[in-house]
């Protein structure tokens, strides 16, 4: 691999883990926060309504956004963003100021989510979108005993300080890299790698773009639920102890960021759609499980089941519509997929309080089967396209993107 390739890789990565930080810590920092501000526990509600508001708002704009600026360095502006939005958390002498600095955190955040995940799209290989996936996983992961241990030595104020001292770092590494024409070479590599190939038929029908959107947004929807509500379940459903319940989250997410590193060595050995099958059937067999006995068993298996499935529809994408709608077509994913968190998620809530909290598993089962059949329709649209144009001998399909790690060659020449 060259150098540069190298270099962006290690960057990109990075940026992803600290954008996973914030996420992971927060829960953490609440109690101390409120406690400090004097606020009531639900509160918190109100931050992250403003978070998701302008990360959803600045995301689905993507594509206007990028009219007039790189995507590379719309991901710099976003992290100096957080950078400075973090920092005035650890400052803010009251709630009304703290919420105010969550709307350039959410601005930097769907900044940095959605042009740093369409270059991915644009550049990296299946396996190397899992490994993207895993390093925000990660950031998540890590953030909370960080959080924890600054908070018991300091407080969280200096624990915000040192999220947004990391972010900077960042930033000044991001930088350092374009005064070294490290990304200006890899566009000279993407287009070198474009020359004497069979141009593709993309979809283009805006059901198909809609369909594509409506895959994340039920994902999001989807692992969010399992997080958020089995807890829940568990304990007032079927009287389990707190002290074991709150294993079974942790192994959810540990497997989801643990399964991403995993799939990423079968990714491109495999499609995108297999993967996603098998991935959707493994956590089907996962609830089942949990359903019937409660077992973590079926926990860790709908987490492993869950990993490569977002990594892969974004992949898949790059691979479905032409790369002249794809920066718009990702920022909206990016935009859906958090709009099913807050909107779906909270409805699914809504509904297990009327209804029963068992209702969980058969309302995930449908939103798995409904994901499931948008992108097998998405899947046989597309291979009828271009089934005709596999007759041709001696022809390369046009791969709109290179394959970082793949000394310079495409995905389908490698």
């Amino acid at each position: 691999m060259k150098k540069h390739a190298y270099v962006i890789l290690a960057v990109i990565f990075s940026s992803f883990f600290a954008l996973g930080m914030p996420d992971g810590a927060f829960g953490v920092a609440w109690p101390g926060i409120r406690s400090d501000l004097g606020q009531p526990l639900q509160r918190a509600g109100v931050l992250l309504i403003i978070q998701f508001f302008f990360h959803a708002l600045t995301s689905s704009h993507l594509g206007f956004i990028s009219r007039y600026i790189k995507l590379e360095k719309m991901g710099v502006i976003g992290m100096a963003l957080m950078t400075l939005g973090f920092f005035a958390v650890s400052l803010a002498p009251n709630f009304t100021a703290l919420a105010l600095v969550f709307v350039p955190v959410g601005i930097g955040m769907g900044l940095t989510d959605s042009s740093l995940s369409t270059y991915a799209v644009k550049s990296f290989t299946a396996r190397q979108l899992n490994w993207l996936f895993c390093s925000w996983g990660l950031g998540a992961s890590i953030a909370p005993v960080v959080m924890v241990q600054i908070i018991m030595a300091s407080s969280w104020r200096v624990g915000y300080a040192s999220i947004a001292a990391v972010q900077g770092a960042i930033v000044l590494i991001v930088v350092a890299s374009f005064l070294k024409g490290f990304w200006v070479k890899r566009e000279k590599l993407d287009e070198a790698s474009q020359q004497h190939v069979l141009p593709k038929i993309y979809l283009t029908k805006n059901l198909h773009k809609i369909m594509a959107v409506a895959c994340c947004f039920l994902y999001g929807s989807i692992e969010y639920s399992l997080g958020v509500w089995v807890t829940s379940v568990l304990m007032e459903s079927r009287g389990m102890e707190l002290r074991l319940v709150g294993i079974y989250p942790a192994i959810y997410y540990a497997c989801i960021t643990g399964g991403r590193l995993i799939f990423g060595f079968w990714a491109n050995k495999f499609t995108d759609t297999s993967i996603i099958r098998f991935g959707f059937c493994m956590s089907l067999v996962g609830l089942i499980i949990l359903f019937a006995t409660s077992s973590i068993l079926g926990m860790a298996l709908i987490g492993l089941g869950f990993a490569p499935i977002f990594p892969c529809l974004m992949h898949e994408s790059g691979k479905r519509f032409n790369p002249k709608i794809l920066t718009k077509l990702v920022g909206f994913q990016i935009a859906a997929l958090g709009a099913g968190v807050a909107i779906l998620a909270s409805l699914i809530g809504l509904i297990l309080s009327r209804v029963s909290l068992e209702a969980l598993f058969p309302i995930v089962m449908v939103l798995i089967v409904m994901t499931l059949l948008i992108n097998e329709s998405l899947e046989k649209t597309m291979s009828g396209l271009n089934e005709p144009r596999k007759h041709h001998k001696g022809l390369k399909e046009e791969w709109p993107h290179a394959a970082i790690g793949r000394k310079g060659k495409t995905k389908n020449e490698a």
